[in-house]
């Protein structure tokens, strides 16, 4: 009935749409410490997703000892080479090459290009760092920051401060992840409230709905994992993609992708 050696589905692989590199950037507003908690589950979650993930943190300095995107950008190494073996991510010191990229005041088409092609073996980069130094960079893209918040007040004042400034300096809407930090009843009410508290906020003094969601972070928790996969998949539909990537990074089977398009 068939032709020995012709593949009927070539040309339908052809035409199908290459996996993309995307970018989200994660904002740290305070210590940092809540910040770090979500961005570690949410790299969890994309790997879990079958996506290689590669963290570029703009608050550590490269140095000789522990290089980073300053040497990746320059070919004096790769991404593999710096990674950290018993982690499921690679994390990329990136002060120095995060300031270099942007010299021009932003993340131009060449900075972008430059980032795919080093990074190209991964499904996913987060850029982590404040709003002041990732917003104005990432200014008119359309991504929409991740901002984590915990319920506390200072947190919350903190991350309000910086969702000013991303809205202020770059016309960035902020995505803002409230979280669930204890499985108490007690704890999802004043995360629903704190999530209030911000879109009220928001609402009055920049005019706009805020992209918010409530996140149950605590660890080990099956309701938690599904949390962050939901935020996930939001973040993902607003990344700025950076190039194709190797379709062997999306491992997910077709029906279970079927599955999880129909979920969300």
């Amino acid at each position: 009935m068939f032709e020995a050696g012709l593949d009927q589905s070539a040309g339908l692989r052809r035409q199908m749409p290459k996996p993309v590199l995307r970018l989200v950037p994660v904002i740290r507003h305070s210590s940092g410490e809540a910040e770090l908690r979500l961005l570690w589950q949410l790299c969890q979650g994309f790997v879990e997703q079958g996506l290689s993930v590669a963290v570029l943190d703009t608050d550590s300095l490269e140095t000789e000892e522990a290089p980073g995107l300053q040497q990746i950008l320059s070919d004096q190494c790769s991404p593999s080479e710096v990674a950290d073996q018993e982690l499921p991510w690679t994390i990329v010191p990136a002060a120095l090459g995060w300031r270099e990229l942007t010299r021009s005041g932003q993340l131009d088409a060449h900075g972008r290009a430059s980032l795919g092609e080093h990074f190209s073996p991964f499904g996913m980069l987060l850029v982590y760092g404040s709003a002041a130094r990732l917003g104005p960079a990432l200014a008119n893209t359309g991504v929409r920051p991740l901002v984590p918040v915990t319920p506390e007040p200072r947190h919350m004042l903190s991350a309000y401060q910086a969702m000013k400034v991303l809205m202020e300096q770059a016309l960035l809407m902020p995505s803002v992840a409230v979280m669930v930090t204890e499985p108490t009843q007690n704890m999802v009410m004043r995360a629903l409230q704190a999530r209030k508290t911000l879109q009220n906020c928001f609402t009055r003094h920049m005019g706009c709905y805020l992209d918010s969601m409530t996140v149950k972070s605590f660890t080990d928790d099956e309701v938690a994992g599904r949390d962050i996969q939901m935020l996930a998949l939001r973040l993902m539909e607003n990344a700025i993609p950076l190039g194709a990537a190797p379709a062997s990074l999306l491992h997910r089977p077709a029906d279970e992708e079927v599955q999880l398009v129909r979920s969300h």
